[in-house]
Order: C-alpha cells, then structure tokens, then sequence
C-alpha cells in the first residue's frame, strides 16, 4: 500500500516504556533537594552611593554657575568720581630740557628671501606672496645745545 500509511499504523502500536520506581525516586530526592548557590565569579553589586556625589558636584556646579551670573549681570556697577577738568601745570623744579633730538634714520636691508605664493587655508582669499627680508634701522642722534 502506501508507505505512510504503514509508517503510521506502526507509530500508532507504540508506547512508552514504562518508567522504574529507582528512576522515580532519584527524580523526586533531585527536585527536593537544593543546590547551594555558586560563589565563585560572582561578585556584589555596588551600593548606589556613587549616584549621591555626581548629583552633589553637579548641584554645587550649577550653584556657582548661578551665583557668577548674578553677579555678572544684576551687580551694581562701583561708584565712579565725578571728573573735574584741570589744567594741568608742570612741576616747578622741572624745567625743559631739550636734550638729544633724533637726526637721521637709516634702514638697511640685508637679505631678502622670496618664499613663493601662499594660500589661505579655506581658500577664500587669492594667492599671496610672502617676502621677508632682514633689515636693520640706525638712527642718529643730536644734542641741539652743544652740536654735537
């Protein structure tokens, strides 16, 4: 006939095999009798304390970020004195002195180095170029009373 058929008829005529009271037994002392609980590896969870100093530095931040602001914005500004125009007199004992007067300036350059074109780094600007030199300014000095 059908293979499946037959295959079925089969599976219908069978049972379990009945279970031993040694087997019953061992299952039932198994489920009474408790396991101690594993120790090693496992280890305590912290306690909740480390959310208390987070929550004190952020609070006292903010206090003081407040405190700043006021102080900022709704502090008074300090009494300023009044201004008073004077005309102001020299010293008696100081008299004027001319001493040295500056006669000529020189400016020479000594190297001069042409570094090529220079861009700007976001590209907005056109291209430069960068020259240095290396100079040196002499200035000569006078004295109009002696000539000198």
């Amino acid at each position: 006939m059908n293979d499946f058929s037959e295959l079925e008829a089969e599976l219908k005529r069978l049972c379990p095999a009945p279970v031993s009271a040694e087997l019953r037994a061992r299952i039932e002392v198994a489920l009474t009798q408790q396991d101690a609980t594993p120790t090693a590896g496992v280890l305590p969870r912290p306690t909740r304390r480390a959310g208390l100093w987070w929550s004190l530095g952020l609070g006292l931040t903010t206090a003081s970020a407040l405190v700043l602001v006021w102080l900022a914005f709704f502090a008074e500004p300090p009494v300023s004195a009044p201004v008073i125009a004077q005309a102001n007199s020299p010293a008696p004992g100081a008299a004027y002195d001319p001493g040295l007067q500056p006669s000529a300036l020189t400016q020479v350059v000594y190297h001069r180095r042409d570094e090529g074109l220079v861009f700007s780094p976001n590209q907005t600007e056109r291209p430069l170029r960068r020259v240095r030199y290396d100079t040196r300014e002499t200035m000569q000095w006078r004295n109009p009373q002696t000539g000198a």
